[in-house]
């Protein structure tokens, strides 16, 4: 027994110690945020403050320093995402993730993204002469010196990631990455091609696939007639049905897409200061750590504070002493795809106008985890890479290759100078010369300045199309007939300056014409747009505190209208056929629009507008299409119509021989609806409040599965807002009665030229991704309630009230 005894004790002890070794050995993972630190390649010395949320005050004594600590600390706290994204824009995820990412990393690499790139670099990378340049090249160094001196992330020892220094290839890497707006085309163009092929155009009517008549426009200075949104679907051919593949692999990405956002800026005339408001936040998908990292640079002729992309130098959006810059998305189609002709007797050919053409052809060697080399060719014709071997249902279905046409492909790639521009702006002409170096993504671009100037200007390389094309379907790509036929200059894409009405928006809703023209796209329904002029034309005395209100505004007039139409349309014995319904049916008919987290309302709603839909739509999409079809814009901007329409042919079930009609459908849904929720949250309709079903987690990419979950991860927590209001906390509907946000402000900023040095914002969890840090989720609750931090400018401030010092000294050369 005493020989068992101290066994047990020796085993304890050993178990004791390991965790405590353990625990020790990920003490020493955390960021530096105080101490002296020497590095090769300074200039002069710099120092970096850090506030109570983590984030980096840099002061240095020339620009180059200032970048070179910013790559430095980035890293510290950012390394793996960097890598993340880095290896997303090479295709090179299989290396480290094993076997199941090889179809992932085929797709990426099929893309170009690489070679482009490389082609970028080439071009405005392979000297320090400009500096824009050598920011960046200081940017990498510092991060390089992170990789060769610093702490080894834990992510890059549980996953075994070798550490690669960073090079300008990567910036461009990286900015590759942001051009994932396709996506929206590859989920919604085959639901429209399935419906019009099935069943005709009378069905087609009823789906929004474009810009709804009536809906509201975001206003431009050149208002002229409005051309035809998109010619007649028959003058063309289809796409492939049901895209799921390359839906679900987006999806999975271990770094998050971008998706939307809202952005204002309000004129001096509409303010109570007589300065401008500017009001920003980036929709992207939630994931840990969030994707924006503040810094705040301060440096002879610089000073500047932004939110960066992690792995490139300069802010995308921020404000200096001058100007403020915010982002949303244009959501224009930047995206074709061609059907070639092949040739017969040769593969490798393809028919180009009145000849066969040699397509470029690459291979490509997949690095594997755990497995041997994946080896594959690209073909490449004059629109762009075949995707036959890349996306199944195209290679499933398509004898002849199918290639895609991509903007970013087409122009140089000169974000980093654009955003070299937008971070060192004097002027609003510097802004308007930068945004018209973007060819894609299609962004908007939201400006303010210290003078009292706003504007918004869509930041896009705009092909001229025949008018007979239609962009969500098929192209001839033999004969040239649906190639484009140009380019607009910058100056005809749609702008607006000190505009009349005082102020200008984005809420990722259609512009409004210019010089004739309308633009197709996937632009979100009007709900949010006409939401934020709605508020804002109603006053002109607007402060911090009230844009507080606005950007976290959770009030949807639009679903309103919409459940007091379909509770007016129930059949009343199942309005009234037990006191849950009679409740349930009172309170939604109530209803302000509000999705506050003790409110009931949205958690009835939701719920309804998915069993209507499902009731609805599923038997003509059948279980997959349907699926797909709820996460895209396409559903947001059809239900709201489809709803006030009780003449679809939607409605009735083609299944059945009964004709099912909306009421019939609305009653139905309705009846379901509280019967789940009375079995999903008891029977009290009270305590059916949206906080119990409305939760949030930011999920790490270690974090996916358990027990890492539970290391990485951060939520769930319960969180106000809802789909397509301004606190745009997005999910999919789903029949199981919760409501993940899986997207929404990626952080919120509010700017006060009249307080430059005390601007606002919040990040969705922290500044930092190291699991260690203190500011890994230090802003999480902050984020889910609505909240504020400072955006601190003022040195005597900074230092007064800082958590850390980290000072970087050059390293002093002998001489001998």
């Amino acid at each position: 027994m005493k020989l068992f005894k101290k066994s047990l004790l020796f085993l304890l002890a050993i178990v004791v110690l390991a965790v405590l070794g353990v625990f020790i050995y990920l003490q020493t993972l955390k960021p530096q945020y105080s101490g002296e630190i020497t590095m090769k390649g300074l200039k002069d010395g710099v120092e970096v403050f850090y506030d109570d949320y983590g984030i980096p005050h840099i002061y240095a004594q020339n620009e180059e320093d200032a970048y070179y600590a910013l790559g430095y600390v980035h890293a510290q706290d950012r390394l793996f995402q960097m890598e993340m994204m880095r290896r997303v824009g090479a295709g090179r995820l299989a290396d480290i993730l094993g076997p199941d990412l090889v179809q992932t990393d085929k797709f990426l690499r099929t893309l170009g993204i690489a070679q482009k790139a490389e082609e970028a670099v080439e071009m405005y990378m392979s000297s320090d002469t400009a500096a824009y340049q050598r920011d960046a090249l200081a940017y990498l160094s510092g991060i390089n010196h992170f990789i060769e001196n610093g702490k080894t992330p834990l992510e890059f020892t549980l996953i075994g990631i070798p550490k690669e220094k960073f090079t300008p290839k990567d910036i461009y890497l990286i900015v590759g990455y942001m051009g994932f707006s396709f996506a929206l085309a590859l989920r919604t163009d085959p639901i429209v091609e399935k419906v019009y092929k099935q069943y005709g155009t009378d069905y087609l009517k009823d789906l929004a696939h474009d810009w709804p008549a009536g809906w509201e426009r975001i206003p431009t200075q050149k208002k002229d007639s409005v051309m035809e949104l998109s010619p007649p679907y028959e003058e063309q051919d289809a796409l492939p049905s049901a895209m799921e593949g390359v839906s679900a692999m987006l999806d999975n990405l271990p770094v998050p897409l971008w998706l939307g956002s809202n952005g204002w800026v309000v004129a001096p005339k509409k303010t109570k200061s007589g300065k401008v408001l500017f009001c920003n936040d980036t929709h992207i998908r939630y994931g840990q750590p969030s994707v924006w990292y503040e810094a705040h640079l301060e440096a002879p002729g610089l000073s500047v504070y932004g939110n960066h992309l992690g792995g490139f130098p300069f802010p995308f959006t921020g404000h200096n002493r001058f100007a403020a810059i915010g982002l949303t998305m244009f959501e224009n189609d930047d995206i074709d795809l061609y059907r070639e002709k092949k040739n017969p007797e040769n593969p490798n050919q393809y028919w180009a106008n009145d000849q066969w053409e040699e397509m470029k052809i690459r291979e490509e060697v997949i690095k594997v985890k755990g497995g041997e080399d994946v080896r594959f060719e690209v073909r490449t014709t004059r629109h762009g890479p075949v995707m036959n071997e890349v996306i199944p249902e195209i290679y499933q279905r398509e004898k002849e290759p199918v290639s895609m046409w991509w903007i970013y492909d087409k122009f140089p790639v000169k974000i980093l100078q654009a955003a070299y521009k937008f971070s060192h702006a004097k002027s609003i002409a510097d802004v308007r010369t930068a945004s018209s170096m973007v060819a894609a993504p299609g962004l908007n671009v939201m400006y303010g300045d210290i003078e009292g100037n706003i504007a918004w200007w869509t930041a896009a390389k705009l092909p001229i199309r025949p008018e007979h094309v239609n962009g969500k379907l098929f192209l001839d790509g033999a004969s040239g007939k649906d190639d484009p036929l140009g380019w607009l200059d910058f100056e005809q894409n749609p702008q607006s300056e000190n505009p009349e009405s005082g102020f200008v928006y984005s809420a990722n809703n259609q512009p409004d014409t210019m010089g004739g023209m309308v633009h197709q796209g996937y632009y979100v329904p009007e709900h949010r747009a006409k939401r934020i002029m709605e508020l804002l034309n109603n006053e002109n005395d607007w402060d911090t505190e009230k844009m507080k209100g606005i950007i976290t505004d959770m009030v949807s007039n639009d679903y309103v209208e919409l459940a007091k139409q379909v509770i007016s349309n129930l059949d009343e014995n199942t309005r009234s056929s037990s006191e849950t319904h009679v409740k349930a049916a009172a309170i939604l008919n109530n209803w302000d629009g509000d999705h506050q987290l003790d409110d009931v309302a949205p958690t009835i709603w939701y719920k309804l507008l998915y069993n209507i839909l499902e009731m609805t739509l599923r038997d003509e999409l059948g279980e997959a299409d349907f699926n797909t079809f709820l996460s895209t814009h396409l559903m947001k901007r059809t239900f709201p119509i489809l709803l006030k329409n009780d003449s679809s042919l939607w409605w009735d079930d083609v299944n059945t021989e009964e004709k099912e009609t909306r009421d019939f459908i609305f009653t139905k849904a309705f009846d379901r609806a509280v019967s789940e929720l009375s079995r999903q949250l008891g029977g009290n309709v009270g305590e059916w409040k949206w906080g119990k079903v409305h939760t949030i987690e930011h999920v790490h990419p270690i974090g996916r599965k358990p027990p890492l979950d539970k290391v990485f991860n951060v939520g769930p927590i319960p969180i106000m807002g809802g789909n397509e209001v301004i606190n745009n906390t997005g999910f999919t509907l789903t029949g199981d009665g919760s409501y993940k946000a899986l997207y929404g402000p990626a952080m919120r900023r509010i700017i006060d030229f009249a307080d430059l040095e005390n601007s606002l914002s919040v990040l969705p969890t922290g500044q930092s991704g190291n699991v260690m840090s203190d500011h890994y989720a230090d802003q999480a609750e902050m984020y889910a309630k609505g909240e504020f931090r400072k955006q601190m400018m003022n040195r005597e401030e900074i230092e007064k009230t800082a958590k850390g010092k980290l000072v970087f000294n050059p390293e002093l050369e002998f001489q001998h």
